[in-house]
């Protein structure tokens, strides 16, 4: 069974990204919103990955109880709300999203972090909007980088991100000589570093861990980090709500973790706290179902 099967050229049509894009900026969100739609019906038709890892989803969310049984008006809603943070990444990397549309709770434990100058470990995950996140990284006080594995990024994501001039400029790219050094640097320096923890990029390593009723692999690296540098951990959420505004929510996943000994970091001391993150991506699933956007095989399961 293939592994890691979000490592591969990302899905999109880049023509149609950058009519997307000219109706957006020229005709508004209220025009460019009735696209959603026709986007979602496309993502939908063409793309039968994107329909099973849905199915597969929502199936998960109906196994452990909390959610109804799946059908095909609920993977069209998942498409579509997927379709809606695509709409909103134009506005927020080009400006034009209010910035009293995003609504912060639990920001004193990133003050809290801030005051004691060891940096700090933004964890998120493949749920809501990280273009929200890092507009509230960019208004804050906090320097804050964003560490991301760009091999795959396709055109479409790069003429979105092309709308932000400096979208680049904070980014510490995985994979790379540097990447650990720069990120070592950056939180001595007492900077914010933000990552995507629920993914693992070709070089990485990842232990099973229960999620959704499931055994879902979740790599160890942002765990090794936090352990490594003992700057605090704080789960970071932006979630779309009804009225089209965000809310970022924040709350610390542990002060530090355990320092790493000369030894081999063990599995069994890196568990507890990866189970604290993956319970934490949990409510939010079930909280919010819509917001998850890891559309392949998470579960390695077979689609």
């Amino acid at each position: 069974m293939r592994r890691n099967t979000w490592l591969r050229p990302e899905k999109g049509n880049p023509l149609a990204a950058r009519l997307l894009i000219w109706i957006a900026l020229h005709l508004g969100y209220r025009a460019t919103s009735l696209l959603r739609w026709p986007v979602t019906l496309y993502y939908a038709a063409v793309y039968a990955t994107v329909r099973r890892a849905s199915w597969h989803y929502l199936h998960r969310l109906h196994e452990v109880g909390k959610r109804p049984r799946p059908h095909w008006g609920m993977v069209l809603a998942h498409v579509h709300a997927y379709s809606t943070n695509i709409l909103d990444r134009i506005y927020l990397l080009s400006g034009r999203f209010p910035h009293g549309n995003i609504t912060v709770s639990g920001q004193e434990v990133l003050l809290e972090a801030m005051q004691e100058g060891t940096g700090c470990i933004i964890m998120g995950a493949h749920i809501g909007s990280f273009d929200a996140l890092r507009q509230f990284g960019l208004d804050s006080s906090a320097c804050f980088r964003m560490l991301m594995y760009r091999r795959f990024v396709g055109a479409t994501s790069r003429f979105i991100e092309a709308l932000a001039p400096d979208f680049n400029a904070d980014i510490i790219e995985l994979g790379q000589p540097h990447s650990m050094l720069t990120t070592l640097k950056a939180l001595r320096n007492g900077e914010f570093v933000g990552i995507l923890a629920d993914r693992a990029h070709d070089d990485s390593r990842s232990i099973p861990v229960r999620f959704l009723g499931r055994d879902a692999p979740i790599p160890t690296g942002p765990f090794h980090l936090a352990m490594l540098t003992k700057a605090p951990v704080i789960l970071v959420s932006a979630i779309r709500q009804k009225n089209g505004t965000y809310h970022i929510a924040c709350r610390r996943l542990t002060d530090t973790l355990p320092a790493e000994t000369g030894s081999a970091t063990s599995e069994n001391e890196l568990l507890p706290h990866m189970q604290a993150y993956v319970r934490w991506m949990e409510e939010l699933c079930l909280h919010h179902p819509y917001a998850w956007f890891n559309f392949f095989d998470f579960w390695e399961e077979g689609l």
